[in-house]
């Protein structure tokens, strides 16, 4: 069953009048908890080649030795990524550290030489209050975007969707002080989840960098086949799998992590450019040593006699790393139910609490301890009626808990299963692993989706899952498209040019060569806006007239700079969403402009009878930002982009599921 919301057109006859309205659409504005809508406001990345006259020319005179120029500096970028990466992972592990043990070292000192229980509370509030102001602080004045463990950014940029200041240096700077200081203040929150989004920014500012350094001198040449977010999608991927193989010691588990949960676009060359990425960044942590499971604990003595210490106070006076080895390492008799059950459900709170913080936080580390100290617990009460049956190694129970409450969170099985392998440098546990994990997302995506993919609908991203609904193939093209196009002559006047981009917010125009005429299919009248000859974007007639390209003849010797203007521009449109308005002088709104050589010539068509599901697969699979649907004639009708595919969701409740489209705001 299909619930049915407003379409953009009322058509008679249409296939979807005919489907049972039992869930409709949301029909007034949502509130900021409903994920019944796609939110207008996020705008697509465009994956797919960019190709007109002035990229044959470049292709032709350059020769196969930029080609290997190019991938030379590329791989280049991705080293530097990892060594980034890495580099700040070090950072922010060496300031966390020395604070904790300050904060640590303190307390003993005010209980061992001072004797004061009152002073030593009062450090704890100290260290608790002030950390957590100044994270909460950085992210509210300075950098919101920061907030979070940032993975649903992650995912939704990789998916082709434009994120705000994904790449900013300060919001970079904010999430590498907020993490800091969740982890010195004792949150429920860890530094996993934000290091694969500190290295997808760093991914992108570093590819940034190289963009920049390059373009003034005669290395631009080789720079600007780089220049596009298909390259920076990849290297986005790489710096998100090299974060997290410097997080776990996981290379091959941040590889298949990245590309599992994040990248829309699978391909052999990808998967080794991010292993490159994650297995140079893994040897900066510990120098390959496991990274969460080593036993080098030793507990804090306060107030207990020689040889004894208290099992609350083990957890809360350590940081969730060590308490975490400690419940994979200590014996069975280390721990009891009630203590383990009283921290398993106060950290809980308290990590719920935390993620409502605007602060930046991960959830990997504390669903990690809350899996263990249940499955410690777990290990305690087979063992009481059972005897003999868990012998000395309680913590492979608390092993399988933390992968069992981290995979129902984030609803991964593979990469979480290398990661638990690499980490744990134990084969042994791969079968067990792979059972729990499976039946950790089955039960979970019984009931409810992934946490990621909630926040992601509640943001009202337009994010495109791997499949396309089912049972879609009666529903067209013409039932969903967008018919209120704005296509450009071929050849017209900057006058009239600028007057279209002024009163306009389209980002693509397709480019036609005959009048607007009306045509009829299905007993539906369409608007047909003319022959198609090409797609242009809205940042690339920006540049044209911005940079006056349309007052030089197109040589070989300047077409270098009018391509590198496109470029630039395309690349810079996606780091603001106003849309300026353009000026020319009096005299030059009369020149006759051809778009011809700066359109794309070859746009991606479909035809008013495709299905919902193909156009769906080409559009994801493709990575592209607009669709043109033309008719019989070639003549173009309207217009697809990723809003008008993303509305359609498919629910699911128990053994039930269904489509419903939710409306646009």
């Amino acid at each position: 069953m299909r619930g049915v919301g407003c379409m953009n057109n009322n058509r008679e006859g249409s296939s979807l009048s005919t489907i049972s309205n039992t869930l409709s659409a949301v029909k007034s504005k949502p509130r900021s908890h409903s994920i019944n809508y796609v939110s207008s406001d996020y705008e697509s990345l465009d994956y797919d080649h960019y190709e007109s006259e002035l990229t044959v020319r470049e292709e032709k005179l350059n020769g196969y030795k930029t080609v290997v120029a190019s991938n030379v500096i590329r791989w280049l970028i991705y080293f530097s990524i990892a060594i980034c990466t890495a580099a700040v992972g070090i950072f922010i592990d060496t300031v966390i550290e020395y604070f904790c043990n300050w904060k640590f070292q303190s307390i003993r000192n005010c209980i061992d030489v001072k004797h004061s229980t009152v002073e030593c509370l009062i450090i704890w509030i100290l260290f608790t209050v002030i950390p957590t102001i100044i994270g909460c602080c950085v992210v509210l004045f300075m950098e919101p975007s920061a907030a979070g463990s940032g993975i649903p950014f992650v995912i939704s940029y990789l998916n082709g969707i434009r994120i705000p200041r994904m790449t900013a240096v300060r919001c970079l700077l904010v999430k590498v002080i907020s993490v800091v200081c969740v982890c010195i203040a004792g949150l429920g929150g860890g530094k996993e989840g934000p290091l694969i989004h500190i290295g997808a920014m760093v991914g992108g500012s570093v590819v940034e960098a190289w963009w920049k350094g390059f373009r003034n001198g005669p290395g631009r040449k080789v720079i600007g086949p780089l220049q596009n977010d298909r390259e920076r999608r990849d290297m986005m991927a790489a710096g998100a799998a090299a974060g997290l193989s410097a997080a776990f010691g996981s290379p091959v588990g941040g590889t298949l992590m990245s590309l599992e949960e994040g990248t829309s676009f699978w391909s052999s060359s990808l998967m080794w450019k991010v292993f490159f990425c994650a297995a140079i960044a893994f040897p900066t942590y510990n120098a390959g040593k496991n990274v969460l499971f080593s036993n080098n604990t030793s507990l804090l003595q306060m107030y207990c006699p020689a040889g004894s210490y208290n099992e609350i106070s083990s957890f809360w006076l350590h940081t969730p790393e060590e308490s975490i080895r400690s419940l994979f390492h200590y014996p069975i008799e280390a721990y009891s139910v009630v203590p383990l059950l009283v921290y398993c459900v106060i950290y809980f709170i308290l990590t719920e609490l935390t993620v409502g913080l605007n602060m930046s936080a991960g959830l990997f580390l504390p669903s990690l301890l809350i899996g263990a100290a249940w499955g410690r617990i777990a290990s305690i009460v087979i063992h009481y009626y059972s005897p003999g049956t868990i012998g000395d190694d309680p913590g492979k129970y608390a092993l399988l808990g933390a992968a069992a409450q981290l995979g129902g969170i984030v609803r991964a099985t593979i990469s979480l299963t290398v990661v638990f392998i690499e980490a744990t440098g134990n084969v042994q546990f791969l079968l067990p692993l792979m059972i729990t994990l499976f039946t950790a997302k089955w039960t979970g995506d019984f009931f409810t989706d992934g946490i990621y993919e909630m926040q992601i609908k509640l943001s009202g991203v337009p994010l495109l899952v791997s499949e396309p609904p089912p049972l879609t193939s009666d529903i067209t093209t013409e039932d969903f498209m967008s018919d209120t196009v704005c296509a450009i002559p071929h050849i017209l006047m900057v006058g009239k040019l600028v007057d279209i981009l002024n009163t306009t917010k389209h980002n693509g125009f397709p480019v036609v060569a005959s009048k607007v005429c009306f045509c009829r299919t299905r007993n539906i009248e369409h608007k047909c806006y003319g022959l198609l000859k090409g797609f242009i974007l809205r940042s690339q007639l920006n540049a044209i007239l911005e940079h006056n390209l349309y007052l030089t003849p197109l040589h070989d010797e300047n077409y270098c700079i009018k391509l590198e203007l496109l470029r630039k521009s395309t690349y810079t449109c996606h780091n603001t969403q106003q849309f300026q308005r353009l000026k020319v002088d009096e005299d030059e709104r009369s020149i006759v402009i051809d778009l011809g050589p700066y359109m794309n010539s070859a746009p991606y068509i479909v035809r008013l009878e495709t299905s919902l599901s193909r156009t769906f697969r080409l559009f994801r699979t493709l990575g592209l930002r607009h669709i043109v649907v033309i008719n019989n004639t070639n003549e173009v009708v309207g217009i697809v982009t990723r809003k008008d595919l993303a509305k359609f969701r498919l629910w699911r409740k128990a053994a039930t599921m269904g489509l419903k489209e939710v409306n646009v705001y």
